[in-house]
């Protein structure tokens, strides 16, 4: 496109010079206006460069202060200011608010005809128009070529940045950053997410708040976003939809750096979102073959038998599965909410691919594999705390208090062993951690103790119990009149009977809580005094949960 800076160059302009508002060149040109009232009433047209000799200006000094912010807010670009007519000077409040708005002023003389700059600028800017046309063409057919040679997003992202020379990020619906190339100046935000291989909350936040991702989901193309600099993001963006079947895959962000977006830049990012969605689609039927194949290894794993046959050794070799290592079974719980809670829009293929990309950013061995009602990862383990350690760098990840998720861990299972044993224990662990509603995210199976019994029983062995039928009890008289006993009890069983602890938990006072208390013993029969009866309670407390759940 045709720039301020690019015009002053042509012979039209030789005998002109900028006299105020230098810093605004960078602005295109896309128009020309020719006007001797240049306050007249009408529709400029963004982009427009105003022609005048100031007749309109010469008795009125308030229009002459009122004349710049006055064509800025209606997206002029500059003004040409001819003298020797009607001025022989450009008036200093014009050049005085020019500075302020770095709005271009070029005064040329009298002996400069207007019907010159106009034709050649008309000129230049369909030739520019032209050019546009040709290096976006240009743009499509490399990004084309691109894809049938195989390319993925970091090609995509480096052959558009080096054409338009700009940063260029693209990132999934979840904000993780999929492709990044850096070229010339970027603001510290960029910076900032690409170090973090994610978009930071806060800037997630401002654009929803400001409704960018119901624009883009709305009107499924690109979309101009302005700088937010008390974010870091010193620099406007461009930011286009990558779309397969109406479906938002992810964003592509093409940074302006030291110069202006054009529309180049637009048609650009169209280009490249359209190609994007090709690799991301061809990734997605990539990924789905892998998740077959590991499907079906993990069936094979989970035989009762312990026996290896070809088959088994052929697909674990394929997927890098070693069999001759011993390894532990980690259970990602979805709960009720199910694993797309875990992050913003996530769905089961993006938690693949995010645990995947823990267990290689840790080096760490492994198969994901996803299920019924959550995901199954299996690493190489030779005790049963590396689990573990896994376990926890998956649920320091998964930050927010907010998502519904437990993590069930496994004993270590022997290489020669079937894996069946090892997979239900993680299941169970993370079903029981479900149900309870543990706070903590993680479960070992190991550390279950009496739960694995109680989640074992038969109902025919619960119905037995007297105790689970005064909890049972105090749950159908909290149904009826909404006085929290069986919240009351079990805080004060968790907290092991120390009513202070137990009263801030459930947010009442001590006097509230030992009142309840004294209800509950009323009710049911029991004497919270007593050691053996506590435990009992406690235990069919669990039963109950483990059970109603």
């Amino acid at each position: 496109m045709l720039t301020l800076r690019q015009a002053l160059k042509l012979p039209c302009f030789e005998k002109g010079c900028v006299v105020a508002g230098g810093r605004g060149l960078d602005q295109v040109v896309q128009r020309v206006h020719v006007v001797d009232i240049p306050d007249a009433k009408y529709a400029w047209g963004r982009g427009a460069l105003l022609l005048t000799a100031g007749y309109g200006l010469k008795d009125s000094s308030e229009r002459q202060a009122a004349l710049i912010p006055t064509l800025v807010r209606q997206g002029l670009v500059g003004m040409v200011f001819s003298l020797g007519l009607y001025f022989q000077s450009v008036p200093e409040a014009i050049l005085r608010a020019a500075d302020e708005n770095n709005f271009p002023v070029i005064q040329v003389p009298l002996e400069v005809q207007f019907v010159e700059i106009t034709e050649r600028l008309y000129i230049e800017i369909v030739n520019h128009q032209f050019a546009l046309k040709e290096r976006a063409a240009d743009i499509q057919c490399q990004l084309t070529r691109l894809v049938l040679e195989g390319g993925d997003l970091a090609a995509v992202a480096r052959t558009l940045a080096n054409f338009l020379e700009r940063s260029v990020l693209i990132e999934s619906p979840n904000s993780d950053v999929l492709a990044a190339e850096e070229f010339g100046s970027a603001d510290q935000f960029y910076h900032n997410s690409v170090r973090a291989s994610r978009t930071p909350s806060e800037l997630r936040q401002r654009l929803i708040q400001r409704g960018v991702y119901d624009l883009v989901q709305q009107q499924m193309r690109h979309i101009r976003i302005d700088a937010m600099p008390d974010l870091g993001m010193s620099m406007e963006r461009v930011v286009a939809p990558i779309i397969v079947g109406r479906k938002i895959y992810g964003y592509i962000w093409i940074i302006a750096g030291d110069h202006p977006l054009i529309d180049l830049d637009e048609l650009a990012i169209d280009h490249g979102a359209t190609v994007a969605a090709l690799v991301l689609l061809k990734e997605q039927a990539v990924r789905e073959a892998q998740q077959a194949a590991r499907g079906d290894l993990l069936t094979l794993l989970l035989r009762d038998d312990s026996s290896r046959d070809s088959l088994m050794f052929e697909r674990a070799r394929v997927l890098g599965y070693r069999l001759d290592q011993p390894h532990q079974v980690l259970f990602v719980s979805s709960g009720q909410n199910g694993a797309r809670t875990l992050l913003p829009v996530v769905i089961h293929s993006d938690l693949i691919m995010w645990l995947e990309k823990i267990l290689c950013r840790e080096r760490d061995r492994g198969l994901v594999v996803n299920r019924e009602h959550g995901t199954v990862v299996i690493v190489e383990a030779k005790s049963q705390a590396e689990g573990k350690k896994i376990a926890e760098r998956i649920a320091a990840e998964i930050a927010s208090p907010a998502d519904s998720f437990v993590i069930g861990v496994s004993h270590v299972c022997p290489p020669d062993q079937s894996l069946k044993r090892a997979y239900d224990q993680a299941l169970e662990a993370a079903e029981i951690g479900q149900r309870l509603a543990a706070p903590a995210r993680l479960i070992c199976f190991w550390e279950l103790g009496l739960l694995d019994w109680v989640y074992r029983l038969s109902p025919d062995a619960l119905a037995l119990n007297p105790y689970l039928g005064k909890i049972e009890t105090l749950a159908q008289h909290d149904a009826k009149t909404q006085s929290g006993l069986l919240q009351t009890l079990e805080a004060y069983l968790e907290y092991g009977g120390a009513l202070a602890e137990a009263a801030t938990a459930i947010n009442v006072h001590r006097n509230t809580l030992q009142y309840r208390l004294g209800k509950i013993q009323e009710l049911v029969q029991v004497d919270l005094r007593d050691v053996t009866q506590r435990l009992n309670l406690h235990v069919a407390l669990k039963a109950y949960r483990l059970k109603s759940s």
